[in-house]
């Protein structure tokens, strides 16, 4: 097989796996609004789940924070009141979904990724998540079931600005949405 039989054939394995299946992708605003349907097998997915569905950004770059006591977050707020420093921000971002049956719509506000101590560079991989019969369900984000391997390479999204901090939506090698933080300062922003 040559490298793009090999992606076609990767990308109809993944198409047929449980996944969050993007139909609308609109960055603009100071948001970036997703529009999708969560599939199984390859076909539309309309079982109920127990929970709402909800959206999980997680940073490949970025530690996990240790898990705080109440004594420690009590610490915490009193110390940040005293010093006006904010808390490191989290590995992990949560935002809501709006379903009907197996379509979802999120928005990722973009002041939310634009953090105080955003790193130099940064990738969030999303997540749709939910509980369906007591089982947890986490759905990588992504788009498969129209044709079209290689978004990557193909669909390009505008970046948007917020305090300091350049954020991109983008496809990944596998057609998977990501979003990509960097810093920039004022002459990187009038270079791009």
């Amino acid at each position: 097989m040559t490298g793009t039989e090999e992606k076609v054939a990767m990308q109809a394995s993944a198409g047929q796996r449980p996944h969050a299946e993007i139909r609308r992708v609109w960055p603009r605003d100071g948001h970036i609004r997703i529009l999708g349907t969560v599939v199984t097998g390859g076909v539309s997915d309309d079982v109920p789940v127990d929970k709402s569905w909800t959206l999980r950004l997680t940073s490949r770059e970025r530690p996990d924070l240790p898990v705080e006591t109440g004594a420690q977050r009590f610490k915490g707020r009193l110390v940040r009141t005293v010093t006006r420093t904010s808390p490191p921000t989290p590995r992990q971002l949560y935002f809501p979904v709006v379903h009907d049956g197996a379509r979802f719509e999120t928005v990722v506000p973009v002041r939310r990724l634009a953090v105080w101590d955003a790193l130099p560079s940064e990738h969030w991989d999303l997540h749709v998540l939910a509980t369906r019969g007591g089982k947890k369900v986490t759905l990588r984000v992504g788009r498969h079931l129209d044709d079209m391997p290689g978004k990557k390479q193909i669909v390009k999204f505008p970046e948007q600005y917020e305090a300091g901090v350049a954020v991109l939506p983008y496809y990944t090698d596998g057609d998977e949405l990501s979003i990509r933080c960097a810093r920039r300062d004022d002459s990187d922003r009038s270079a791009t």
